[in-house]
């Protein structure tokens, strides 16, 4: 036996109309009530940043003891993290603006992030270099790795840029052994140099670098040094390699822009911020320790134009105030409510069967006294 069945001739005007309203309507539904979904390895991030905020602590309890004033206008948060203009221990010139946007404890959630994105697992080994340019950076980074339970290899330049760890009674390798004294981290630097052009502290006066000296005596760690760029790249690469031992080093993480690390100025410019899985293209090759990890195929994370990496990840540009521990887009991110968005889908199919698939839409919107046949069913078999 034959199925009957009938459809309208078109579709009327009014019935697009509604289907057309209910779309919007429930578009603007879902715009207006979004939803927010954590990002990967919250529980991780948040740990880490908990860790750096105790660090900030410990940081600023130490100037207060040590009395050294804490200036508001350059330092709005108060942190004690950020250093004066210039000093005995500065070298090169600083952004102010850069370093005051570091002051941020939700970095070292930041510094989840790439690791993680980078491969990096428990007991991994993981080589660091940095310097005094971006003490809280620097913090951030020993915070996210003693969240993450993997071995850090850290390779630090005493020496700083302006307002970054330049004040000599308090420079950010004195800052490293007062979080391990307080509990904070559970490691230090393997090896110290000066920091500066050439690592060698070229530009720092004679003063400058008897107390850099000084400093790396007092904190008992081994002095590295090298007599031109190259041997202090490579002194650097077999510090790392003695120290992983057998095991293979899984990421480098570089903060600042210390040429060594980096590779001299056009280093600077061919790693972006973040992570870089590979050499970039179109580039020719130059050496520093980042290039030379990149080309073996390990992982290098660039801790620099910090304001670039605050806007990727939902930070603010240079605080007034501390920030909260857990703000920013490092830990959630803006979605759409997928009930919501799941029942505005359904309206819309059931709007658009019943005006297009059968004859319901035709019975609700048809006049009561029809002047023709446009809107009559068409009887079919």
């Amino acid at each position: 036996m034959k199925k009957i069945y009938w459809r309208p001739r078109a579709i009327s005007r009014p019935a697009l109309a509604l289907i057309a309203l209910v779309s919007l309507g429930g578009m603007a539904l879902v715009e207006h009530w979004p939803a927010t979904e954590r990002r990967p390895f919250y529980e991780e991030k948040l740990a880490a940043v908990e860790r750096a905020a105790q660090g900030f602590e410990q940081i600023y309890y130490a100037k207060l003891r040590l009395g050294i004033p804490i200036d508001a206008e350059t330092d709005p948060t108060e942190s004690g993290l950020i250093g004066v203009r210039t000093s005995s221990v500065s070298t090169l010139a600083g952004d102010l603006n850069a370093k005051q946007t570091t002051i941020n404890p939700n970095f070292a959630a930041v510094a989840v992030d790439l690791l993680r994105r980078a491969g990096v697992k428990e007991g991994d080994v993981v080589a660091i270099g940095c310097s005094g340019s971006f003490p809280a950076l620097n913090l951030a980074v020993y915070a996210a790795v003693e969240t993450l339970k993997v071995k850090p290899i850290v390779i630090l330049s005493v020496s700083s840029s302006q307002w970054g760890a330049n004040q000599p009674e308090l420079m950010w390798i004195d800052m490293e052994r007062i979080l391990s004294e307080k509990g904070v981290i559970s490691f230090r630097a393997v090896a110290a140099s000066f920091g500066g052009l050439g690592d060698r502290g070229e530009g720092l006066s004679p003063e400058g670098k008897s107390l850099i000296e000084e400093a790396i005596r007092r904190n008992h760690i081994p002095l590295l040094k090298a007599d031109s760029f190259e041997r202090s790249v490579q002194r650097r690469m077999e510090i790392y390699r003695k120290h992983a031992g057998t095991k293979p080093i899984r990421a480098y993480v570089n903060v600042g822009a210390g040429a060594v690390s980096v590779g001299h100025s056009i280093g600077k410019r061919m790693f972006q911020p973040g992570l870089n899985l590979r050499y970039p293209a179109k580039m020719r090759r130059i050496d520093g320790v980042m290039p030379r990890f990149i080309q073996e195929g390990v992982p290098v994370i660039h801790l620099e134009e910090v304001r670039t990496l605050a806007e990727k990840y939902g930070l603010p540009i240079a605080p007034q105030t501390m920030p909260e521990v857990g703000q920013g887009g490092v830990f959630m991110v803006r979605a759409y409510h997928k009930g919501l968005a799941g029942a505005v889908l359904a309206v819309i199919l059931a709007a658009l069967y019943g005006f297009i698939r059968s004859d319901i839409g035709f019975r609700l919107l048809r006049p009561r006294s029809p002047r023709n046949g446009h809107g009559h069913p068409e009887p079919m078999v």
